[in-house]
């Protein structure tokens, strides 16, 4: 099978990822613009007997108040990793244009699943989930294309292994002690709310870390497999900075307290990974800029 590495020979692949666009549009606006008048304040108590408050309209209403204001937060940025990813299906060529959209895809991927798996029933779960499955198999196709066009290209090594080794390492550090500390002595962490764990633990303990781990592992051994799963973490990583720092923002107006280092840890921690990511893409489209087109031979086609 010939290599392909040229977003317009795989139709298939630009269908799945404007479907991504269209729904992930709806979605946006669905979460942003459909308000409706403001609410009394709805307060719910939880099977563990806390009092939550919930965010009470729109499209997240019944979601606590600090979970929807970071679902708002996100869809926000969210508009730049579908603007990313149109652009790379509509405008690009070659293999910056894959490594683009692997960048778009990793954080759309982690933002829907986490709305699917962390979002409160409504409506809008199942166009969630369908946004979830289609950027996975966008992911796979378009890691698919790009993989043997990658083998052929000369792409930075240390430094991925590097930040990818940090940002592993660094995602257990930030989010594994202060789980191990509540779990240790029975308790919930404080924003854990209706839930009794955070998608968001998950996703970041059972994913980001292993992924960025088994990545830089790939990479050192120059497989060319390692650049195809650290594009989609590397974009996922440089987008979390906008949305956390957005995030947090968001949740200070609305009058949820936080502490110094609730403020200071996390904007800090994901600054540093954010601008390194910045700093590393700009290594690949470097190294991308002049490689070749190779567009599907008819026997591939």
């Amino acid at each position: 099978m010939a290599d392909r590495l040229c977003l317009r020979d795989d139709p298939l692949l630009g269908m799945i990822v404007l479907m991504v666009i269209a729904l992930g549009g709806f979605a946006i606006w669905s979460g942003l613009t459909w308000l409706g008048a403001q609410p009394p304040h709805l307060e719910v108590v939880t099977a563990r007997g806390e009092t939550v408050l919930l965010f009470g309209q729109g499209a997240y209403r019944l979601n606590p108040e600090f979970m929807a204001l970071a679902f708002r937060a996100q869809d926000w940025v969210m508009l730049v990793a579908l603007a990313m990813a149109g652009w790379s299906v509509v405008a690009m060529r070659g293999p910056r244009g894959f490594a683009v959209l692997l960048l778009a895809l990793g954080y759309i991927f982690y933002g829907y699943s986490t709305l699917a798996f962390a979002a409160e029933l409504d409506w809008l779960m199942p166009v969630h989930a369908a946004i979830f499955t289609l950027t996975l198999f966008a992911l796979w196709r378009a890691g698919s294309d790009a993989r043997a066009g990658f083998e052929r290209i000369t792409l930075p090594r240390g430094p991925v292994v590097a930040y990818l080794l940090l940002a592993g390492l660094g995602t257990a550090a930030a989010w594994g002690p202060p789980l191990l500390s509540d779990l240790s002595v029975g308790q919930e962490g404080q924003f854990f709310d209706t839930r009794t764990t955070q998608a968001g633990h998950v996703l970041r303990l059972a994913l980001l870390m292993p992924l960025c781990l088994v990545a830089a592992g790939l990479v050192l051994r120059r497989n060319a497999l390692g650049h195809v799963i650290a594009l989609p973490l590397i974009g996922c990583l440089l987008l979390l900075f906008p949305a956390r720092i957005a995030a947090t923002v968001f949740q200070a107006q609305a009058g949820i307290e936080f502490t110094v280092a609730e403020w200071v840890g996390p904007i800090v921690g994901f600054a540093v990974i954010g601008l390194l990511a910045v700093w590393v893409l700009r290594l690949y489209l470097v190294a991308l800029r002049q490689a070749p087109v190779m567009a599907a031979t008819p026997e591939a086609a």
